[in-house]
Parts: C-alpha cells; structure tokens; sequence
C-alpha cells in the first residue's frame, strides 16, 4: 500500500518530491524516485508484504520497463511462480515486482491477470509509453492533470497541487452542482477544473502527447441460480488471498452480515487470533457494539470495542481539509475516528465493502424489486399516492413510502435520488443555483444506466457507480490511509462479483428478503441476532452536533456576510436553512451539514 505520483513531459516547474512530501501518511515506511524519460515516478511504502526487500520503483531485468503501484496484487504468489517457470528474474517476495514482467509478456492485457485493489503507473522507455491503470471496481484512487503535452499523475489531489504549484486549481462548476445532489463529486469528474481520474477497470495510455483510455473489465455473467456452497467457497478464497501479509490483519466488525461474514471466514483461515475492531455509538439506535460482541464470542475472536472519541469540530476541519474535495457523508467522521484508533495497533484490515452493492442489501433494492412487479400501475396513480401520504422524516418508514410512490413512476435517474438522495434534485437546485451553465445531474446517473435489465439491476448498477464508487471507497480509502492503514474487501473481489451479478432478481431478494443469497449461504454459522439485525448505516449523531457543538460554526460561516458557498447557492436559501425556514420534507440536517462541509471546503481553498 503507498502513495504514488509522476510526470512526464511536465517541464522543469514539476516538482515529484513535493508531491511526495504530501503523501507520507499513505507510506510512511520509505521514499524513493526515479528518472523515467521524460520524466519521473515516486513512491511513498507502507511495507505490508516482504518488509525488507519490497521496493518500488520496480524494473524489469533490463530496466526497460518500471512502474509504481499503490494497493495490493492478491494472486502475486501465483503469478510470480508463473513467471519464474517463463524465465523471468524476480527478485524479492513483494507483489508489485510482478507488474514489469507481466508487462513484458501481455502488454496493456496485463492487468487482467491482477486480482486485487490497484491504482499503477508503467513507464515503457523502449516504446516511450506511460500505462496509468485502476483496479475493477475503482478502490484506489489516481487523479491525473494534463500540461500542454505532458501528464502529472497522483494518489491524491493535494499531491498533484504540490507537483504543478502554478496551474490556476479552478473550482469546477458542475462538480459543485453534482455535490449538492450526491454529497460528494461523482467520479471520473474532480473538483477542479483539469483534474480527472482514471475510470475504474480502465487503462489509459498517454503516448505522443495523446491520451487513450480503454476498459478492460466489461463483466457479462449469465443468469443462473444460487448454489450457496459455490457461494462460501468463494468468499473464503476472497478471504483467504486477503490475508497475505507480513503484518498481522484485523476486521472492522459491525453488527451487519457483510463484516460478519468477512471475520467468520478470517477467523477459519487464519492461524494467528484475529482482532476484530468494533464501533459503540452513544446514540441509541445506531449502536451496534453488542450484537458484534456476541459474532465475536461465536467466531473465538477477539474483539475490541472502541468507544471514538469524536471532537466534532476538530475532527470536522481534519477531514475537510484532508479529502481534497467536498464530502458530506457524515459517516466519513466514524470512520476517521475508527481508522485513527485500529492504526494504533494494526497496517491491515478488512472490511465488509461492497456486500450490499453486489448481493442487494438496500431496502431501495428491495423497493426497486417491488416496483418491477407492478410495472403496469400507470403512473398518475403513484404521483396521487404520493401527494397523499403525510410527510414525515426521509429516513423514517412514511417518509420512504412517499419517496418509493415519487420514484415509481420516474426515470431510473430521478428514481436513484429520490431514493437514494438525502439533498437537492435538479429542479430544486434550479431555483437556488448562482453559478454558470451546468448539465443536470440527472442526466450523468442516467448514462450510467445500462439498458435492458430490470428495475432490481437499475438500481443496483447505480449504487455501485455512484454510491459505491464515489462515496463508500473514497470515504473508507482517505480515512484509513491518512492513518497509515490499508483496508481489503474480500466481497469486492471480482470473481465474486462476477458471479453474484449472474444471480437472478428472485435469488437476491428471496421471500422479501434483502441479501437472500449471502443469509443462507451462513443461516448456518452467524448469530441469529446478526441474520436479523435491522440494517443501520454508519451514522454519527449530526442533528444534535447541529444543535449544539457545531451550532455557531454553522451560524458565523453560511450566516455571513459574504459566505463563500454564496458563489453557488443562493443567499436567501442558506439563510432560510441555518434558521429552519425551508418547507418541505427535506432532510434539514443533512442540507446543513452538505452547506456546511461546502462552506468549510471553500474557505480552505483560500488559504
């Protein structure tokens, strides 16, 4: 796991250890550069596998072809013993020495024989060529930013602002736009004008001056039926290959099935204890510390609960000022906290990511599944069923029911806000917005919909595009790394996923049934209090801290003069917010809390 950053044809103003200096939390274990071309890659470690020898920059024999890699090759083991029998030199255990020689014998296809979480770069100084690749789903970050006809490249924003100091960093309008729905810049966008990242399960060479970006992972499973043994066999080879290390490995533990599953199975395969770290939340409701404490006495882990010590203003400006870009999932404070308590004791964790996303674990899965088997109800019906049900709280079983009827007779776009969103649809956001001309957000989720699968599918491609993608890994990634702590998800192996997306509607939500497929493939093995605990996400207790701890932040920022987030949102609305004027049914707090992490953001962009 490390930092990585590089140029080409930059110019002399390109400075790679600066954008280094930026990246020590990602690799605080080693640094080093080197000269490629044209230019220069670097890398900050965080030594997880052969501890010694491990280095990067790797070179082929010949040192014709190097290259950097933040993440982890899981099948590096086999792929090594592969290339020995070829005749190739390896040199030392790590995972990433493999990448050099795979792209010797494969060229570009190479990464299809990487399973793992990866973001790298390949230099080919025969062929005076750069690769830039991500993993499959887009676990590991790689921002790039064009300079005439050159290329910088980063793990992270700020390192790329380090490298390229002169460029203008012109907040981008329509990122902005896309944040007041979503919370967080959807990907492959970033927040500044010039800055993008290299899409998930794609490579891009830039060769000549010229970028190409191609995909190397298109999945098309068939629809087949669950066999819930093929199912374990392969989390427990996903599990398995995620325990590699030379460190010892822990498991974030919550109370849900995903993590559950994930510490069950590390518990089976590996010989050392497992340590398994769960969250107890003051807040009644959002605690879910005892039902991990009895998984944990079933699996013979052990497990510690940690109680965070959240300073909600403190902790509030670190993560605004580390993640680069406007994000407003709330839960990205428990998991700093989380992650800056594990790193005291662990380098490695699992985590359940990507359960949900892959097995329909929503309850807007099941409502899509619902909707699919009264697609003939027209829709004047739902928008009358809607205009008739009270308005209550988003969150709350009424306040979905109007959701679900407003979302039934919508687009497949409109539809995932309505259902997923706790912000501002397009024609809310019309009325409010003060900056240039954008494109409707809609219109972005609409072309990530692929035709011709059900409304269940829909709904599920969208929150692994959207939701997963831009939100649930960015948020797990920055949080553990500004800590020095890698975190796998062995359910966001692609195999597995492959074959998860095979399964059928009536497989995935069985007799009503979120996440059928993953409950009784382990009905068997996890507590009855895990099977039918109630799905709570991550949450902090963000109306109270409104109320009280961040009440006067609130108040002196959007209550302004001249707030920052004015160039945007118009003034009256923040107004009408911070003094709960707004009608409707909105979710207050969390428009609050997204003005309030805009505001912040903005301000910091100043300094």
């Amino acid at each position: 796991m490390c930092g990585i950053v590089g140029h080409f044809n930059g110019g002399g103003g390109v400075s790679v250890s600066s954008g280094l200096r930026k990246l020590q939390h990602r690799g605080p274990d080693e640094v080093s550069e080197i000269e490629c071309g044209h230019g220069r890659m670097g890398i900050r470690r965080l030594a997880i596998v052969d501890l010694m020898r491990g280095v990067q920059p790797v070179l082929s024999e010949d040192s014709r072809v190097m290259g950097v890699m933040n993440g982890e090759v899981y099948n590096h083991v086999e792929l090594a013993v592969w290339l020995r029998n070829k005749g190739h030199d390896l040199r030392s255990r790590t995972d990433a020495e493999v990448l050099p020689h795979l792209y010797e014998e494969f060229g570009d296809q190479f990464v299809k024989k990487l399973r793992g979480m990866f973001a790298l770069a390949i230099w080919d100084s025969k062929n005076e060529r750069l690769l830039l690749a991500r993993d499959r789903f887009g676990k590991k970050p790689l921002y790039y930013f064009q300079l005439g006809d050159g290329i910088a490249f980063a793990s992270e924003i700020k390192a790329l602002r380090a490298m390229v100091p002169d460029a203008e960093w012109q907040v981008r309008e329509q990122s902005v736009y896309d944040y007041l729905s979503l919370g967080v810049v959807p990907q492959s966008e970033a927040v500044y004008e010039g800055v993008a990242q290299v899409p998930p399960g794609c490579v891009m060479v830039f060769e000549r001056g010229q970028v190409e970006t191609n995909s190397y992972w298109v999945p098309q499973p068939s629809k087949h039926t669950a066999c819930l043994e093929v199912v374990r066999e392969m989390v427990q080879e996903s599990v398995r290959l995620r325990l590699r290390s030379d460190v010892p490995v822990g498991v974030f533990l919550s109370g849900g099935i995903d993590s559950n599953v994930v510490a069950y199975e590390a518990s089976r395969e590996t010989k050392r204890e497992v340590e398994t770290f769960t969250v107890a939340m003051s807040e009644k409701g959002l605690d879910e510390s005892t039902i991990a404490q009895v998984a944990a006495q079933r699996y013979g882990v052990r497990n510690e609960v940690l109680h965070l010590k959240i300073s909600p203003e403190r902790d509030l400006m670190e993560l605004v000022r580390h993640y680069d870009q406007p994000f407003a999932d709330s839960s990205a404070l428990a998991c700093w906290a989380l992650a800056r308590a594990a790193a005291q004791r662990l380098k490695v964790v699992l985590t359940g990511d990507g359960g949900d996303e892959l097995f329909g674990g929503y309850r807007r899965h099941l409502a899509a599944y619902r909707l699919g088997q009264m697609q003939g109800v027209p829709q004047w019906c739902w928008r009358g069923l809607a205009a008739i049900i009270p308005r209550r709280k988003r969150r709350s079983s009424l306040g979905f029911a109007r959701r679900f009827a407003r979302g039934a007779g919508a687009t497949p776009a409109r539809r995932y806000l309505e259902w997923s969103s706790d912000l501002l649809l397009d024609d809310e956001k019309r009325m409010i917005w003060q900056g240039g001309k954008v494109a409707a957000t809609e219109g972005w989720i609409e072309a990530q919909v692929e035709g011709n699968t059900s409304l269940l599918r829909q709904q599920m491609q969208l929150d692994q595009r959207v939701n997963l993608l831009s939100d649930l890994l960015v948020k797990m990634d920055m949080a553990t790394m500004a800590h020095s702590l890698e975190a796998r998800s062995p359910l966001l192996d692609h195999e597995l996923a492959e074959y998860a997306m095979g399964l059928t509607d009536g497989e995935l939500i069985r007799g009503g049934v979120t996440k059928s497929v993953l409950r009784r493939a382990y009905t068997d093995v996890l507590p009855v209090e895990v099977l039918n605990s109630k799905k709570r996400g991550f949450e902090v207790p963000v109306e109270r801290w409104l109320q009280t701890e961040w009440r006067e932040l609130l108040q002196d920022l959007l209550g302004a003069q001249e707030p920052a987030a004015a160039a945007y949102v118009d003034r009256r609305f923040l107004r009408d917010l911070i003094a709960d004027r707004l009608e409707g049914d909105w979710n207050v707090p969390m428009l609050k809390y997204t003005m309030l992490v805009l505001e912040l953001w903005l301000r910091e962009q100043k300094n």
